[in-house]
């Protein structure tokens, strides 16, 4: 279930004041105060409303559909969830105004987890850093025969350890260092952040399982430093449902330490099928290339064949031309010795015939 930011109408307030841009404009989030109605008058199926601080020094106009409407009840405090809407004024006067658009009613329960202008702002920090594609950096490195070196933060006396290795099946892929810490003071996970961040590595974590005292991971100072890091910063700490400030400014963040560890096979798993589809074809184009070695050696002797054959019908051409060309010669000759064997007879009868 995706894990909606909540704020107060005073708190919100605070932080839209100074700037015209917001990154959780259109985003959905829970906003609570005190209703009041508006002019009761519908626009195009919305009442324009007003949810106000208990001193009514912030506010937000409240755009509620009119369905939703017939359940509030005024000066009652809700919480609503939508999103916000930022307009400048319609006087010109450069004054920014501030709507919520309200999409649910989340009722009037006290158990909301707020969050204060410091902790927003590391969360907006959070935005400016580029998002690394965590899956496909550790396949990159696992594919050029490399492995990816991970440091993992965990407790002075934890077992966590057991949780992600008892998933990860082919550990020899991975440089896994654990550096152990007193997860229950922010001061020396954020030196150990700090420290590990001049370390060369493909990624920093956190990790931690479930149980009390996962507050200390909502320490502002704590985010910043996480912040700063260096390399990818990624968290596994407590259970599913467990949602920390440090999460929500990790790269990445895994429900669990046994999360983490099928992330990591399935990187290997990944890796294989890979490899296999590689292998696979190459044996393709290996077959593809004997058979069309076999193909031009074919085709070559079949030229040759053809080749040879054009060459002897010409030599047995050229003989036959040369046979031609010896006949007429020969008869030649014939026709000529006759005619010098009649005109000798010729010139021995005149001869007989005058002496």
């Amino acid at each position: 279930m995706q894990d909606h930011l909540n704020f107060t109408v005073d708190s919100l307030t605070e932080i839209c004041k100074n700037t015209f841009t917001s990154p959780i404009e259109e985003r959905i989030i829970k906003l609570e105060g005190f209703y009041s109605p508006g002019t009761n008058k519908k626009y195009g199926g919305v009442y324009y409303d007003i949810l106000h601080d208990e001193n009514k020094l912030s506010k937000f106009t409240l755009v509620v559909p009119a369905k939703l409407r017939e359940d509030l009840v005024s000066k009652q405090y809700y919480v609503f969830e939508g999103h916000l809407n930022k307009t400048t004024n319609n006087f010109n006067d450069g004054t920014i105004k501030l709507q919520f658009k309200a999409t649910k009613l989340k009722g009037r329960k006290d158990e909301f987890t707020f969050i204060t202008k410091a902790e927003f702002s590391v969360v907006q920090e959070r935005f400016k850093r580029p998002i690394p594609f965590l899956d496909q950096l550790l396949l990159d490195k696992i594919l050029s025969d490399q492995k990816p070196v991970i440091n993992i933060i965990t407790g002075t006396t934890s077992i966590v350890g057991e949780d992600y290795r008892g998933q990860l099946i082919d550990s020899e892929f991975y440089t896994i260092n654990e550096h152990q810490v007193n997860l229950s003071n922010s001061q020396e996970i954020g030196k150990k952040i700090q420290l590990l961040s001049k370390v060369e590595s493909d990624m920093l974590i956190v990790m931690r399982g479930g149980g009390s005292g996962l507050e200390i991971f909502n320490d502002v100072a704590l985010c910043k430093a996480s912040l700063e890091c260096a390399m990818p910063f990624v968290t596994a700490i407590g259970h599913q449902e467990d949602v920390t400030l440090l999460e929500k400014c990790a790269d990445k963040g895994f429900g669990t330490p046994t999360a983490f560890g099928s992330f990591l096979q399935n990187i290997v798993d990944r890796y294989r099928n890979q490899i296999k589809d590689r292998t696979t074809l190459n044996e393709r184009i290996t077959v593809l290339e004997k058979d069309l070695a076999l193909v031009s050696k074919d085709r070559d002797e079949r030229l040759l064949k053809a080749e040879n054959s054009i060459k002897e019908e010409i030599l047995r051409g050229q003989k036959d031309k040369d046979k031609v060309e010896q006949i007429f010669k020969n008869r030649e000759k014939q026709y000529l010795y006759a005619s010098l064997a009649l005109l000798f007879l010729l010139i021995v009868c005149l001869l007989i015939i005058f002496v």
